[in-house]
């Protein structure tokens, strides 16, 4: 039987260790054989492609259990990983890997929370990668954590040397923390870094058999082997120089703006996004960087080869001395989205490690909410207004013929040459949930019902009906998008789609949702944007990574393919969960030689020469 990473067992029985943060406990799953899903009973059984509609498309109550997630699977993704897992067998131990699913998931996340850590946002960067031979129906697994300076000195030390998301440097009393602040204003004035380079949130694919690690912090920029997983190189912009010319993809007539042979990259900014989007070429990158105080967002195009950025647009900040926090953003095929939610970054909270009511940040409802819309030509920038929302993550966005008039428009119907952006994206009401993944709440058991977050799309004019640019107007509140929210528990997180239809209209999200009660996303969802409902996958007591859409290779229909989400058992051993993207049904479960910590977001890399 599969026995979680914390146990010890005798005489055939599982004995559960007490979890101590403050030390490594011992790791690795024993995937010798899998009886546990074979002697579950059927109420313990994962629900399989749960309908929240009838066959006549006529909404129903959902049947599902509530559940939360067990002490064990809690312990097994806040414990601290190995510090270097060698890759070793996974077994497949139930269905069959399609034969075209041949590559690597590489995912980044949290390996060791140590060190005084608050926050999910808060632990250093631990990658893993589960390489699948859909030939062969064969699987491996492998784990390492990021060397960053912020890691390798906590090593050396056991102290935190940066700030984290929520952690200020420890301090011993108001001396030490006088001296703490005068080290922070210090490094900040001269130039050096004052951030940590935990890079800790997202891998993003590149060029050459390269991965390049990120979180908010300009300084928490590596790049990866995506095979050992080793740390290669971090990357500093000073020495970043612009190759000088560009090529359009084949299958787009988008290309770059280019610039000068040799120049040097000037993008200023010390925080930037972990989320960059791939442009309509299907290489370049777009993000931006932000400068503060007295700055703003400096919006960029990254080449994906020499990572020379080239500054597009810039948008200064409503409040100079307290900018908001964005952490994701939307990309159509002409137009970047920067939706901005007042909620307001504190500077002295930051340098002083004092705590404001949303970790460092004050919500400010009565601003309300500011959306940029940056034109990829870099012709220009617009910006409207909107009722106040928070949101982490963004699905796809997609530009259309207008079905209403924009705002302040004297034409009374759609039509004509009107037009307009569509952006879906989670929204919550407010930002509590960032509290509510404080590391305090997420390990108490069973915690506070997660905080609400809906599956919304904001509707933005670009042009009316006589074809002209719609300015600067005030949009309505993003509309629903699924006709029974109760059905995926009012939470959706992580949401992914077909990549092939990014920049597209497209019909499919999948996402994390909630099997209520919980404290955490506990399920898997597939969302029908055309007919309004639901799919669940649970597995009660179990807790799901980010899903990851695989298209098949030849595949046109844009559910052909499979859904990869790494999944906390029960019992506290990890698995590989593979998902039909069209009938939401299991295809496989890999059962993973390593435990697998929290993840945040990662990517699929076909294997070189192969199908998938």
């Amino acid at each position: 039987m599969l026995q979680p990473r914390y146990c010890s067992v005798t005489s055939g029985r599982t004995k559960a260790l007490p979890f101590h943060p403050s030390r490594p406990l011992a790791h690795g799953c024993l995937p010798t054989a899998c009886s546990v899903y074979r002697k579950m009973s059927k109420s313990q059984q994962p629900i399989h492609g749960q309908v929240a509609a009838s066959a006549q498309g006529v909404a129903t109550e959902p049947q599902i259990a509530s559940s939360v997630v067990t002490q064990e699977a809690r312990r097994a993704v806040f414990e601290p990983a190995k510090e270097q897992y060698p890759e070793a067998e996974a077994l497949v131990i139930s269905g069959r890997l399609p034969s075209w699913l041949s590559g690597s998931l590489l995912l980044n996340g949290c390996g060791d929370y140590r060190g005084g850590m608050r926050h999910l946002f808060d632990g250093f960067a631990c990658l893993t990668r589960v390489r699948l031979d859909g030939g062969r129906g064969s699987a491996t697994a492998s784990q390492r954590f990021l060397e960053s300076d912020a890691y390798r000195s906590f090593r050396r030390t056991g102290r935190l040397k940066y700030r984290e998301f929520a952690t200020p440097v420890p301090a011993e009393g108001p001396v030490g923390r006088a001296m703490a602040v005068a080290g922070n204003l210090v490094t900040l004035m001269s130039g050096g870094r004052a951030f940590t380079d935990n890079a800790s949130v997202s891998l993003t694919p590149l060029p050459g058999g390269r991965l390049l690690a990120l979180s908010e912090a300009r300084s928490a920029t590596f790049l990866v082997d995506p095979v050992s997983l080793a740390t290669l190189q971090h990357v500093s912009y000073s020495d970043v120089r612009h190759a000088g010319t560009t090529s359009p993809s084949p299958s787009s007539s988008w290309s770059p703006p280019a610039a000068p042979a040799g120049a040097k990259d000037t993008v200023p900014g010390d925080l930037t996004t972990a989320h960059p989007k791939v442009a309509p070429d299907g290489q370049t990158l777009v993000n931006f960087a932000r400068t503060l105080p007295y700055g703003g967002y400096h919006v960029y195009l990254q080449d994906p080869v020499t990572l020379a950025r080239r500054e597009i647009a810039f948008i200064r900040d409503r409040d100079p001395l307290s900018p908001c926090w964005v952490h994701d953003m939307a990309l159509s095929r002409r137009h970047l989205v920067i939706v901005e939610p007042p909620l307001f970054m504190s500077l002295p909270s930051l340098v002083l490690g004092r705590p404001r009511p949303f970790v460092f940040m004050d919500w400010r409802p009565a601003a309300g909410t500011r959306v940029h819309v940056v034109a990829l030509d870099g012709s220009g920038v617009v910006t409207h207004t909107a009722p106040p929302l928070f949101t982490f993550h963004f699905a796809n966005a997609f530009e259309r013929p207008a079905t209403a008039p924009p705002p302040g428009s004297s034409n009374t119907g759609g039509g004509g040459s009107a037009s307009e952006i569509c952006v879906d994206f989670s929204v919550y009401d407010d930002p509590e949930i960032l509290n509510d993944l404080s590391l305090e709440r997420l390990q108490d058991f069973p915690g506070k019902d997660i905080s609400p977050s809906r599956l919304r799309r904001l509707l933005i004019p670009l042009t009316d009906a006589a074809g002209r640019p719609v300015g600067p107007s005030s949009l309505a509140a993003p509309v629903p998008l699924l006709r029974d929210e109760d059905a995926y528990g009012n939470f959706i997180e992580f949401p992914a789609f077909n990549p092939r239809f990014r920049g597209l209209p497209y019909r499919y999200v999948y996402g994390t949702a909630a099997v209520r009660p919980t404290n955490m996303g506990n399920a898997l969802a597939r969302h029908d944007l055309a007919g309004g409902s639901s799919k669940l996958w649970h597995e009660p007591g179990g807790m799901p990574a980010e899903p990851i859409f695989v298209p098949r290779p030849g595949g046109t229909a844009e559910e052909d393919g499979v859904v990869l989400s790494v999944v906390t058992r029960p019992d506290g051993c990890s698995m590989l969960l593979v998902l039909d993207g069209g009938s939401w049904r299991e295809v496989a479960r890999v059962a993973l030689p390593v435990g697998v910590p929290y993840r945040f977001h990662g990517a699929w890399v076909a294997e070189e020469g192969g199908d998938g």
